[in-house]
């Protein structure tokens, strides 16, 4: 499913101090949040080709913050019972989990991750060796399990690509974020139909967030002067 979200893009996230990529990625996890009705495992590919040979490094979007920003904004929209003062609180919460997605990213972009440093050890173990008791344990295993699998590719004369999910409960989600759009395609198994309830949730989302941030401004104190 193909979703162009119009309502604003690129411009306007830079205009109120977010990074356009991890505004956008908040938005995926509140939808998410909403279809799933949890936090899953979020896989978005961060480039390290500044390395010979290097391609991609795992940004892991879910975060402590991010969760709590995700639960501020509920389990279905809110709009009728935020207030200018809630409405700040969750735009704190939305700037902390922005800045620890950018730092977690400029982290991986450097090569600072640590998913492919954990599939090199893995790649080490020789097929008469035993597996590692980190390798075997079921956590090791969760951790790498990404329902929800994100990339971001945004050029002007790139209109739109995507990719299937990498797993049979995930969803893929491909996205391009334009100075006034945004565009995503959003894959999923047919069966599931989760592909246009996930388009929806992402277009309520978007526009939810920007809504509440521009309420902050009628929270702001009035001089008396």
């Amino acid at each position: 499913h193909v979703q162009s979200f119009h309502g604003y893009g690129s411009g306007w996230m830079k205009k109120n101090g977010f990074s356009p990529d991890a505004f956008v990625q908040a938005a995926m996890q509140v939808a998410s949040f909403r279809l799933f009705g949890e936090m899953v495992g979020t896989y978005e590919a961060t480039q390290v080709r500044r390395f010979l040979h290097g391609r991609t490094e795992t940004t892991r979007t879910v975060s402590r913050s991010m969760e709590t920003f995700v639960k501020m904004m509920g389990p279905r929209a809110t709009l009728a019972r935020v207030n200018a003062f809630q409405s700040v609180k969750i735009k704190k919460a939305l700037k902390v989990a922005v800045a620890d997605h950018n730092k977690y990213m400029r982290k991986a972009g450097r090569a600072q991750g640590v998913d492919r440093h954990l599939l090199g050890l893995s790649m080490m173990v020789k097929a008469h060796e035993s597996v590692p008791a980190l390798m075997s344990n079921e956590l090791f295993a969760r951790a790498k399990r990404w329902r929800m699998s994100t990339s971001q590719l945004s050029h002007p004369r790139f209109a739109l690509w995507g990719y299937g999910e990498v797993v049979p409960d995930g969803v893929g989600l491909a996205y391009s974020i334009h100075a006034k759009s945004c565009v995503f395609c959003v894959t999923a198994l047919k069966h599931l139909e989760w592909t246009d309830k996930l388009s929806e949730l992402l277009e309520e989302a978007l526009l939810e967030m920007k809504i509440i941030l521009e309420a902050t401004a009628a929270a702001k104190p009035v001089s008396k002067l």
